[in-house]
């Protein structure tokens, strides 16, 4: 039966690969949620967007994720709220490991963070979530940033190291 179903996780995965990038995102919702992720019918997927390891993840409804990205890690959950916009190559992380100094190897012991991004968030091309963090309702990550505290709701952040860019008020 394990066999049965590793095979199967290893065709719908062949599948993913071969879709054309921008075709059949209601295809590549469904490849997914086959393998066992937690999307929302509505949400919007390139087929060179990779999602894989020892995790949750949770999508919501009307969400959008672009070309490339990559959604991993181990021993952990992931959830995306509803409607929110996730560029091209943006990386989200919830894998680390313990620090080792005693030991042959510095990275020790792996394991997994929870990431929480919140509803209406917009995540700019090639920014990296690292593990255990939250990103409020309604903020703004711009390309390129590492983000690697947490995000309070409506606010805008950039660059590496991540630094507040400003509060969003009630009108943008």
């Amino acid at each position: 039966m394990l066999l049965k179903l590793k095979f199967i996780d290893f065709i719908l995965r062949v599948i993913l690969k071969v879709l054309p990038l921008i075709a059949f995102p209601k295809v590549n919702v469904w490849l997914y949620r086959k393998l066992g992720f937690d999307l929302h019918h509505t949400v919007r997927i390139y087929s060179s967007v990779q999602i894989f390891g020892n995790i949750n993840v949770k999508i919501g409804a009307g969400t959008f994720l672009g070309h490339e990205t990559l959604i991993t890690g181990g021993q952990a959950s992931i959830a995306i709220g509803e409607n929110c916009d996730i560029s091209d190559r943006v990386n989200i992380i919830c894998g680390t490991h313990e620090i080792d100094s005693e030991g042959v190897r510095s990275a020790g012991k792996g394991l997994g963070k929870n990431i929480t991004i919140g509803n209406g968030v917009w995540i700019g091309f090639g920014s990296i979530i690292l593990p255990g963090i939250t990103i409020g309702d309604k903020s703004i990550v711009a390309a390129g940033t590492v983000v690697h505290k947490n995000v309070h709701p409506r606010t805008i952040v950039g660059g590496n190291p991540m630094k507040i860019i400003r509060k969003l008020d009630d009108n943008g």
